[in-house]
């Protein structure tokens, strides 16, 4: 399915990785010792609550570099725990949690990703790679931690561009690193607006990576496991 393509890119979270167990069960794993006595329930529903409230990691904008990132992500931590009635040493802990999204032991690389091998099979073959996702500057360390950093040529987190997806910004960036035209490329995410739509706005094929087949195909090009991709 991807031997005509010159460059594929890659979105990360939801393609090539989740958090593990989940970020309400390391947010409290971490918590309790700063007088957290909720349950990882509530904390999952109001991360993703406050998630939307901030408007996820495309709410930076143009606003690049690590103090941004970091004062993005304390003032949603912060709201999280405020509706429980805070923590103590509230600085402390952010310091803790902030490092620890930066460690191996809570990511999960999908199994179909390690199972298909498919970027090492692809960087053997000789097409360029490239990460093109939302995420900030942590991006770097985690894929190093995880072993997936060494099969790219590139790796472009939103916060570091300026431009999140679905916007042309990351896109065109990603086209101009990767050395060849958008017709030559193919995206691969699991996020039908910022992936699929936001690939095709500049000419670039996509795939979008389903696995738990929630979409209707309705002319998507669409596959529920990497391995459908060799």
């Amino acid at each position: 399915m991807l031997s005509k393509y010159k460059a594929v890119f890659f979105d990360v979270g939801g393609t090539l990785l989740r958090v593990e167990p989940s970020v309400g069960e390391v947010y409290a794993i971490y918590a309790r010792p700063f007088g957290f006595k909720g349950s990882v329930e509530e904390l999952n529903q109001l991360f993703h609550k406050e998630w939307t409230n901030f408007g996820g990691i495309e709410s930076l904008g143009k606003k690049s570099g690590e103090q941004a990132e970091r004062n993005f992500w304390k003032s949603l931590v912060f709201q999280v725990f405020k509706h429980s009635g805070g923590l103590e040493n509230f600085e402390h802990y952010f310091e803790i949690i902030y490092e620890a999204f930066t460690r191996k032991d809570h990511w999960h690389v999908f199994d179909d990703v390690i199972g298909s091998d498919i970027l090492k099979k692809l960087k053997k073959s000789g097409v360029t790679l490239g990460v093109v996702s939302n995420w900030d500057s942590r991006l770097h360390t985690i894929l190093k931690s995880t072993g997936l950093a060494e099969y790219f040529d590139f790796i472009l987190a939103s916060a570091e561009v300026g431009s999140a997806k679905p916007d042309k910004k990351i896109f065109i960036e990603a086209i101009r690193r990767s050395g060849v035209d958008s017709t030559e490329v193919c995206h691969i995410g699991d996020d039908l607006h910022a992936d699929i739509q936001g690939a095709n706005s500049v000419g670039i094929e996509a795939i979008l990576i389903d696995r738990n087949k929630k979409h209707k195909k309705n002319g998507l090009t669409t596959v529920s496991s990497f391995q459908e991709l060799l």
